[in-house]
């Protein structure tokens, strides 16, 4: 469905017609060969139309020259040769066959970008507006604090991006920089542009979407016991970047790819970080294997506690092993063991995280006085006489 609205041009003049149908064109002068046409009847349902222009060049064979999402559109009247009939269509429920030409447009290359916490990421945009309309100014704004009924905040002007944002503007196109990139920084980003008419102002919606990324260390076994390391990240880098790996805080040679593979658990033991390459300052921590576990008592009210402490990035988890003779038998788990007064035995700990497992000296208590555990959750089966401890 459609209703249609018509109006002469002239030089530099527009004359206002109603159509048999009402619809009012409000013709409103922009500039000297700028004219301004708004087509009046309301789109149904709202948003899910567009409106097709059309001249009439002394005949009733119209003649189309171009479609808008929007009611407004902006002509340039240069020469007699323009005065014609013009007419106005609203299309409603439907979507044109192809992209509108005389309708404003803001592009964003490419939609989502990825960025390292601490580097400097690029967001950019093309844009369009009806010919003989003039940007004055632009700005970027975040999607989601754009208040309705309200012009949305410059980015540069918020207290969270003071000397982290730069614009660059050419004559069709838009790029905002920000550097010293932080997880606050994640959004979606919207550009806009204000012409010399008060109506002539728009905003690309929906913007690009910025997603920042620190870089860490994983572990993964393969088939073959092959212990696999990734440099992963929480979105994808662009440009397919070159990775760095480092053992022991040295670059290792001929590694440029996100995965490591550890075949020799002697020869490629250590520590492992990697960074981007340009970017080495923002490699991700280091990761290793537990150092060897030393083990700590203490004696409050009568029990006693062992701590069982490992140096190791991710943290470990702890197991308490407890040694009769030849028999070994898992005490506990957790960094501490709390035992009863007057326990006695030998006890170690290991410590293990993805990267590997240390164990500990033997720690011995004596004191010739049958040992309780107070650990709730275990229980442990006691060959001695029989009896269940």
């Amino acid at each position: 469905m459609f209703s249609q609205s018509s109006v002469n041009i002239p030089a530099a003049l527009i004359l206002i017609l109603l159509s048999v149908l009402q619809v009012k064109v409000d013709c409103k002068p922009a500039g000297q060969t700028v004219v301004k046409q708004t087509c009046s009847t309301p789109c149904w349902p709202e948003g899910n139309c567009y409106y097709s222009w059309y001249r009439y060049p002394g005949s009733w064979n119209r003649e189309i020259i171009g479609c808008s999402y929007g009611a407004t559109v902006w002509f340039i009247s240069t020469s007699s040769s323009d005065q014609d009939r013009y007419y106005c269509e609203v299309q409603n429920g439907a979507a044109p066959q192809q992209k509108c030409k005389l309708d404003w447009a803001v592009i964003y290359t490419p939609g989502r970008v990825c960025g390292l916490k601490g580097s400097s990421v690029d967001l950019s945009c093309s844009y369009k507006h009806p010919e003989g309309l003039t940007v004055k100014r632009s700005l970027w704004y975040i999607e989601s604090q754009w208040k309705f009924g309200a012009e949305p905040e410059d980015v540069r002007r918020s207290d969270q991006y003071e000397g982290r944002v730069q614009y660059s503007r050419t004559l069709n196109s838009s790029r905002m920089t920000i550097t010293d990139l932080r997880e606050s920084d994640a959004h979606t980003y919207s550009f806009r542009f204000y012409t010399e008419d008060p109506d002539g102002r728009y905003s690309g919606r929906p913007g690009v979407t910025l997603s920042v990324t620190d870089l860490k260390v994983t572990v993964s076994d393969t088939d073959g016991g092959v212990k696999k390391l990734t440099c992963s990240s929480t979105c994808t880098l662009p440009n397919n970047p070159t990775y760095i790996w480092y053992r022991n805080g040295q670059p290792v040679s001929d590694q440029n790819r996100n995965e490591l593979e550890l075949r020799d658990r002697t020869v490629d033991a250590g520590s492992y970080s990697c960074a981007v390459k340009g970017y080495e300052e923002l490699g991700s921590p280091a990761v290793y294997s537990p150092r060897p576990p030393s083990v700590s008592e203490t004696e409050v009210n009568g029990s006693v506690t062992l701590v069982c402490v490992s140096d190791s990035t991710p943290a470990s988890s702890y197991t308490w092993f407890r040694k009769t003779g030849g028999n070994i038998t898992q005490f506990g788990e957790g960094a501490s063991l709390t035992l009863a007064a007057g326990a006695d035995g030998v006890f170690y700990c290991t410590a293990e995280n993805p990267y590997g497992s240390s164990t500990s000296s033997e720690w011995t208590l004596t004191s010739g006085v049958l040992w309780d555990v107070m650990l709730p959750f275990y229980q442990t089966i006691s060959q001695k006489s029989g009896l269940l401890c």
